[in-house]
């Protein structure tokens, strides 16, 4: 993460006051979406292994044939500033405690809005991994790499890529019957866990600059199904004001899947199908127009 090395080197150095659970990590800043230092609170976790509730980073392993191998915990040492606050000794550290940080706030949020409590997954950290947090179904563990270079914020410090990742483990018992639909509400979870419909363009090194990645616009008549529930999600929660309650509804919508062949339509009307009044009225509309169809059972 060279591009970031100067605001690593800050959060090793400095800081507001704060507690002896929070620790001096680099984080997205919610007003100006740059990163900057700041702090966050990892109770539960062993600082020194970079471990916890959110997941276990784990140096040098692998994957094989589905399964973890090898591999040890990170070796980080952390001190006290004078504030009270805690912050890792290296660099290195500064960015694996960073990146632990965003799987648990991304842990946070999806327990927010209703999702099962799961135990801590392997998350293996290697400089040959694909930048960000990714999800491998198949061994239930997560790889973990630097940047893109180039990208305005790095993708495993993105607040709504890493609970998108998050959200793809949470569906994976829906994946394998329906990976459109799991696919379009762990894309709409991480937009609302950023709240931005445009999260991913900023782990791009060139941007957006066509908007193809934001799920507020139009979309073309042969985007995906996964695009178009997360577009429609997405367009209710901004209509509502409540992102948390659309991502509860959505991941509640989830649970009721049976293993037919559902579809945005089916997946939306379960979600309606969760309201009343004038917000089932809301959602309806707002369904209606983003798939420019009828077919939405609980809105007739």
């Amino acid at each position: 993460m060279r591009f970031a090395l100067p605001l690593l080197l800050l959060a090793a150095a400095c800081g507001a006051a704060g507690t002896t659970d929070r620790v001096s990590v680099l984080g997205v800043d919610r007003l100006s979406g740059e990163l900057a230092a700041q702090e966050a609170d990892l109770s539960g976790a062993d600082l020194t292994a970079v471990r916890g509730p959110a997941g276990m980073v784990l140096v040098g392993a692998s994957i094989d044939g589905g399964r973890v191998v090898g591999g040890a915990p990170a070796d980080c040492q952390v001190r006290r500033k004078v504030s009270g606050s805690l912050v890792a000794r290296t660099v290195p550290c500064v960015s694996l405690l960073s990146q632990y940080a965003a799987l648990e706030r991304a842990r946070q949020f999806l327990l927010s809005a209703g999702a099962e409590a799961l135990l801590p997954a392997p998350v293996l950290a290697d400089e040959s991994a694909p930048p960000g947090l990714r999800y491998l179904a198949a061994a239930d563990a997560f790889t973990l790499g630097e940047g893109p270079r180039g990208a305005r914020v790095p993708a495993a410090l993105n607040p709504g890529a890493v609970a998108r990742e998050m959200a793809r483990r949470q569906l994976r018992a829906v994946a394998e019957a329906h990976p459109e639909e799991a696919e379009g509400i762990a894309l709409f979870l991480g937009a609302a866990a950023a709240a931005d419909p445009g999260y991913l363009a900023a782990s791009e090194p060139g941007g957006d600059p066509v908007g193809a990645l934001d799920l507020s616009r139009p979309l073309p008549a042969a985007a995906p199904p996964s695009a178009v529930l997360a577009g429609a999600l997405w367009a209710w929660a901004d209509a509502s004001g409540d992102p948390i309650s659309a991502a509860r509804a959505a991941l509640a919508a989830t649970r009721a899947l049976g293993a037919a062949s559902a579809g945005p339509a089916a997946v939306l009307s379960l979600v309606a199908d969760q309201l009343v009044a004038a917000e089932r009225d809301q959602a309806c509309a707002v369904f209606r127009a983003r798939l420019r169809a009828s077919g939405i059972a609980a809105c007739p």
